[in-house]
């Protein structure tokens, strides 16, 4: 993603106000991003980043030089694949918004879609035959199809892991969770928590569709 201020065509500024929000809420994103990769690292600790540290460590414990560069980022690598985690996931759920606010993609998928030719299927078609077809004649819609599933999936698993280190329940435990949420028991939650897992969730989504808009603003108004 491109975090450059537009320009505009004719070569005139933006307004200066709307340049300041731009670059203010690309320093939020990268702030919330930083703050953001913490519980990613405390997921990887818990499903085992510390031993992976261990063997990482160990591996490489005999190379001459390389093991005193491992010793000292030994402890940072649970950050390291914590952030590594958090950009995965944070990808997938932006990627969509990018793509659906810009024109040329949008027009060229469409175009696509519209202009090529389809394949019809034949009772003496080859199994793999027809679903090559199959395939072929549900692209490139079925790219963006897909995306919006494997954003799905990960807005649960991102949902999951925020759940699991910012638990609005006292046991941490999603069972617990939904056992409270389905007998009203407002009283039992940890609103702060909540609101962490929320921020966590949704914080640069938000922050990259403020970006996007802040951009498409300038080319609206004149300074």
């Amino acid at each position: 993603m491109n975090f450059t201020m537009p320009k505009r065509e004719n070569g005139q500024k933006t307004n200066p106000w709307l340049r300041l929000l731009y670059w203010g809420l690309v320093i939020a994103g990268i702030w919330f991003a930083y703050l953001n990769i913490q519980p990613y690292e405390r997921a990887v600790s818990f499903l085992g980043g510390k031993a992976t540290s261990s063997a990482f460590t160990s591996l490489v414990a005999a190379i001459p030089i390389i093991n005193g560069i491992a010793a000292i980022f030994s402890k940072s690598l649970s950050w390291i694949l914590g952030a590594i985690l958090w950009g995965v996931i944070q990808i997938i759920e932006v990627l969509p918004l990018i793509l659906y606010n810009n024109e040329k993609f949008i027009e060229k998928i469409v175009t696509e879609a519209d202009g090529r030719s389809r394949y019809q299927d034949k009772d003496t078609d080859d199994p793999a035959l027809r679903m090559l077809k199959r395939t072929y004649n549900h692209l490139p819609i079925s790219v963006v199809s897909n995306l919006e599933v494997l954003k799905i999936f990960t807005y649960t698993v991102d949902f999951l892991i925020c759940l699991t280190v910012y638990s609005p329940v006292e046991s941490g435990k999603i069972s617990d969770l939904i056992f409270i949420l389905a007998t009203g028991q407002w009283g039992k939650l940890d609103y702060g928590n909540l609101a962490l897992a929320l921020v966590t969730l949704f914080a640069i989504e938000v922050i990259v569709s403020l970006i996007i808009w802040v951009g498409k603003l300038s080319y609206a108004i004149i300074p």
